[in-house]
């Protein structure tokens, strides 16, 4: 009876793929406007499916999202296309660029945005604790 052995290179792969998600998440939560894009896209395709189920879910190009400078834009659209967690589809000349949130950015929005609620907490806890502290001297 024979032992098969995973190759190493096999591996190797399968932990740069973890590492690469690591360096994504640790990318959008240090941008949180790239968070706010692609949830907000999210949201957009729910609206359009709840409007019309047969929808596929695509959504014309966003010019304002709520919270992002529009001159960000651009390139936060590419920055999530290159993560893979927003796709394009051009639809014509006159109809302009679509995107769609990929899977990976449907699994990966509600991990970012728990860890960005927890990330805010803890930055709002920090400014409270010195107006605390500076108060507790003075009594």
């Amino acid at each position: 009876m024979s032992t098969k052995r995973i190759p190493s290179h096999w591996i190797q792969g399968r932990v740069d793929i973890y590492n690469m998600i690591d360096f994504e998440q640790e990318q959008m939560l240090e941008n949180p406007e790239w968070c706010l894009v692609l949830s907000h896209y999210s949201q957009m395709q729910v609206q359009i499916r709840e409007q019309d189920p047969e929808s596929d879910g695509w959504v014309i190009r966003q010019n304002e999202v709520e919270g992002v400078v529009a001159e960000h834009l651009p390139r936060i659209h590419g920055k999530l296309i290159a993560f893979d967690l927003l796709k394009f589809q051009i639809a014509g000349r006159d109809s302009g660029v679509f995107y769609k949130v990929t899977n990976a950015g449907n699994k990966m929005l509600p991990k970012l945005e728990k860890k960005l609620r927890k990330l805010l907490a803890t930055q709002a806890a920090e400014q409270i604790e010195p107006v605390e502290q500076d108060y507790a001297r003075s009594a």
